[in-house]
């Protein structure tokens, strides 16, 4: 399993609480933690990186492309503005979509 940044908060067996752990398996395996639950933290820390770049896409291209169009739309209060804008906000979404949460 690839290493994937780190675990920001680790609640470990004895009650202590560690802050930016690595999220590899040896380091969890010698924090106590066996095989199953090392590689589901791996898994959790994987895919809360991959969340986050997905936000800061989002809002990168919300910031540089849809806003301008919100803005156009509140100047000129033209339904043709608010499409391109609604339009492109639905864009930015279908590119970077959002992990379903179940």
């Amino acid at each position: 399993m690839t290493m994937a940044g780190s675990i920001k908060k680790l609640l470990l067996e004895s009650g202590e609480i560690l802050i930016n752990v690595p999220a590899d398996r040896p380091t969890l395996i010698a924090l106590g933690f066996n095989e199953t639950r090392a590689n589901e933290l791996c898994e959790e820390a994987e895919n809360a990186t991959k969340l986050e770049g997905i936000i800061a896409a989002r809002r990168t291209l919300y910031v540089t492309q849809a806003d301008p169009l919100f803005l156009e739309w509140q100047y000129d209060e033209t339904q043709e503005k608010e499409k391109a804008w609604r339009d492109k906000v639905a864009e930015i979404k279908a590119r970077y979509p959002l992990p379903d949460r179940t």
